[in-house]
């Protein structure tokens, strides 16, 4: 898989869709995600209170059901 960085303060790796739309977890914060349509540029998204970004099944989740927001 190949990684490119978008023009950002806070950049991360984003997955190359090979034109196609895609989706994904932001590194730094189990709350927001990424979200990439098909031909066009991420949009940096926020889930709902109570919830965080569920990389497993690509869909917001309740936060304690994420194991990327527990704090050790």
């Amino acid at each position: 898989m190949a990684f490119v960085l978008f023009n950002s303060a806070t950049a991360a790796p984003t997955p190359e869709a090979d034109g196609g739309a895609a989706i994904w977890a932001d590194p730094w914060d189990c709350h927001r995600f990424f979200e990439c349509p098909a031909g066009g540029s991420p949009v940096h998204k926020t889930c709902g209170p109570g919830t965080a970004f569920q990389e497993r099944t690509s869909v917001c989740d309740f936060e304690h059901l994420v194991a990327s927001c527990w704090r050790h």
